[in-house]
């Protein structure tokens, strides 16, 4: 019995003293981010993501519950399937960013536009992928890794409470690392 004890690691209050505490969603996250409704168009989606100058964001019901998650690049490939001369450059890896090749007259784009007033987002949403406030921000990482998104709602139960996106998680961790060196 003695031997198998010799045997066991040593447990002792300082043996996490020098790894730093892992970082929660809720540290990092951005509150009250800006959403849509799922029968709102396209086209009012572009302009406010525009005018938000985010790339995506929640999809929320009347319960404020997350039902999908929008991105420029769902409504890019709308206006591609409506226009199939509007194409999309996007390289293999994952997309940090797109480039968008107009090989159509302007009023064609301008009409493309118009036409996304007839399709609402719910059409071309994804399906949430979503994390909770209490979670490590690993977590969140894996699954934008493992999904190739760059935002993550959070929720608590089904309601949102925020979003995390990569950009909150370099600045939650630098704000960390910074703290580690006083």
């Amino acid at each position: 019995m003695a031997r198998e004890a010799e045997n066991e690691p040593v447990k002792s209050k300082y043996a996490s003293i020098h790894e730093p505490p892992r970082m929660k969603v809720k540290e990092v996250m951005t509150e009250s981010p800006f959403t849509m409704k799922p029968e709102q168009s396209l086209r009012e989606a572009a302009i406010k993501l525009a005018d938000f100058n985010v790339s995506g964001c929640p999809v929320v019901n009347e319960r404020g519950e997350v039902v999908g998650v929008l991105s420029e690049v769902d409504i890019l490939e709308a206006l591609k399937t409506q226009y199939k001369e509007l194409r999309m450059l996007m390289p293999p890896e994952i997309t940090f960013g797109i480039s968008f090749v107009q090989v159509v007259k302007e009023r064609d784009a301008v009409k493309a536009l118009q036409d996304l007033k007839e399709i609402p987002v719910e059409k071309v949403m994804k399906k949430p992928i979503t994390v909770t406030l209490n979670e490590n921000v690993e977590k969140a990482i894996g699954l934008m890794v493992e999904n190739k998104i760059s935002r993550v709602p959070v929720v608590d139960g089904k309601r949102l409470v925020g979003i995390v996106t990569r950009g909150d998680i370099l600045k939650g961790f630098f704000r960390h690392v910074g703290q580690l060196a006083l």
